[in-house]
């Protein structure tokens, strides 16, 4: 029945020119529902699970040193894998041994999903 009314509601929005994919249409869900911005309380409640990550609330800050310049590049390198996956970019400084990252979702003007997605596989590195 839930397939039937998702249907319904795409041929009222004029997609009734091509087959529906409804695996493309959960996906395209599931990016906006990623893409809205977080209440403080979201925000403060999955800080719980990032205790090496500050915010401001509008903005996830991470920073890490290393032993050097080049593990510190070798950080680096490694997260762009999941940022990539995630199509999610951090802004990133790098001071000698020293990596700063900052996340946040400039399409939503703040902090969501994605951003949290993005910080955890990085503190996973």
């Amino acid at each position: 029945m839930l397939n039937l009314l998702l249907i319904t509601s795409l041929s009222t929005q004029g997609v009734t020119d091509s087959p529906v994919n409804l695996a493309q249409v959960s996906h395209t869900r599931e990016i906006k529902n990623s893409l809205t911005r977080l209440s403080p309380i979201a925000i403060r409640l999955r800080m719980q699970n990032l205790p090496d990550w500050t915010t401001d609330g509008e903005s996830l800050f991470y920073t890490r040193t290393f032993a050097d310049f080049v593990k510190a590049i070798d950080f680096v390198n490694n997260l762009v894998e999941p940022a990539e996956q995630l199509g999610h970019h951090p802004d990133i400084a790098i001071s000698y041994n020293q990596v700063s990252i900052e996340l946040t979702t400039h399409d939503a003007q703040g902090l969501t999903e994605l951003d949290f997605q993005l910080a955890t596989k990085i503190s996973q590195l």
